[in-house]
């Protein structure tokens, strides 16, 4: 199968995802409803659920500070927010490309975005797995086996610097000896666990008080949300594979069918908007004049 039918497949197969969720939405809650669950929002609500999403990005721009040469933290809240809206929009991560195509721009070494971004997503994987795993435990009661898994989880960067290690090409032994001290891991692992921390806690506000979850059952749910980007196939703009996620845990949860897809949706409506808006706001206010 050629590359060309491959594409195919996988665009059908994210429509179908979204027209399947699209439907059982409908089936189960009903689309006379979503209305009503809008003016359930206050505008206090919606102002401190936005403010946690940009606290997110302001930890998520800062470090590439840590992997970059670049310095000046407008470009990579910049970068941050472009290459994050484009993520999300464009399918199968096809939106990751801007990211190389920004710090091109910006006349940064191939050979440095590539190992910056890298590490940064595998830091990204860690954490997300991390806050996971310690949300549910403290779900379900179990804040002594939280503490450990935090500390714990970590030490799969260990491993990744012994192999980075045994790899003797220049630009990499520079890297790992300019970067990838292990202090600079320490940073990048709790800059990235504290991103999905403040995102987590903002997608809570954005949700209408008679879905009636707990902030640990948003909480948990988020987290499983975020855990379906890894799938090599998503719904258009996420839509259907992260409600999958975040929906279905909520269901094995023994939350109400109804109030899970209703919480799902408005989180993603939510990150939808709020990515769209801050990219917007870095295309207005914080483009440079060449741009």
């Amino acid at each position: 199968m050629n590359k060309k039918l491959v594409k195919i497949f996988e665009l059908l197969v994210s429509i179908g995802i979204t027209i399947g969720f699209i439907y059982l939405f409908y089936i189960v809650v009903g689309f006379d409803k979503i209305a009503q669950f809008f003016t359930e929002l206050s505008i206090g609500s919606i102002a401190i659920a936005y403010f946690f999403y940009v606290l997110s990005y302001l930890t998520r721009a800062y470090r590439w500070k840590l992997t970059l040469s670049i310095k000046d933290f407008k470009k990579l809240f910049k970068i941050t927010s472009f290459n994050t809206v484009f993520n999300i929009f464009l399918p199968f991560r096809t939106g990751e490309l801007s990211f190389f195509y920004m710090l091109k721009k910006e006349n940064v070494d191939m050979g440095e975005t590539t190992l910056s971004f890298f590490t940064v997503r595998i830091f990204d994987a860690i954490a997300l797995f991390s806050v996971f795993f310690i949300s549910y435990l403290i779900y379900k009661d179990m804040w002594y086996l939280a503490i450990p898994v935090f500390f714990l989880m970590p030490f799969s960067f260990y491993i990744f610097k012994f192999l980075i290690s045994f790899i003797k090409h220049e630009k990499i032994k520079k890297f790992h000896e300019n970067v990838l001290s292990l202090k600079n891991l320490w940073v990048l692992y709790g800059l990235s666990f504290i991103t999905f921390v403040f995102k987590f806690i903002g997608f809570y506000f954005i949700l209408p008080p008679s879905v009636q979850l707990s902030f640990k059952e948003a909480f948990v749910a988020a987290a499983a949300g975020d855990l379906t980007t890894v799938l090599p196939v998503n719904g258009i703009a996420g839509l259907g594979t992260y409600e999958a996620g975040y929906a279905g845990i909520l269901i094995l949860m023994g939350v109400d069918k109804e109030n899970a897809l209703v919480a799902s949706l408005f989180v993603h409506i939510f990150i939808l908007i709020g990515s769209a808006t801050l990219a917007g706001f870095c295309y207005l206010f914080l483009r440079d004049k060449k741009d």
